[in-house]
């Protein structure tokens, strides 16, 4: 649920700066994929979740698979937790972002500007 994670901060508690997230997210590995219940469909951009388990297992839940009536099929499908993704994402933007100032201010520097 996004609402649950952009909530007022009057609501939270402990609040701190996040830790970096770079490694994180230069470890995910993006794909182009089509649904297998939706073989015609359009190509998607995403993650695959075992994959992201292998570096970010915190990322990944699993579902008990079940029919249309609620009955347990017997499988499990895992799921990336998207919004804590974009979250981890939004961090490492932040510190790609310090990172390219701080190189344009280094060469601003030696051209003498």
């Amino acid at each position: 649920d996004w609402s649950s994670d952009v909530c007022s901060s009057d609501l939270k508690t402990d609040i701190v700066d996040a830790g970096s997230q770079w490694a994180d997210i230069k470890a995910l590995r993006f794909r182009k994929f089509k649904m297998k219940d939706d073989p015609s469909g359009l190509l998607q951009l995403g993650v695959v979740a075992q994959e992201v388990e292998e570096t970010s297992p915190g990322l990944v839940e699993e579902h008990l698979d079940r029919d249309a009536e609620g009955n347990d099929l017997g499988t499990t499908t895992k799921s990336v937790k998207t919004s804590i993704l974009l979250m981890k994402a939004a961090v490492a933007l932040q510190e790609a972002m310090a990172r390219i100032e701080k190189l344009e201010a280094e060469v601003a520097l030696l051209k003498g500007n």
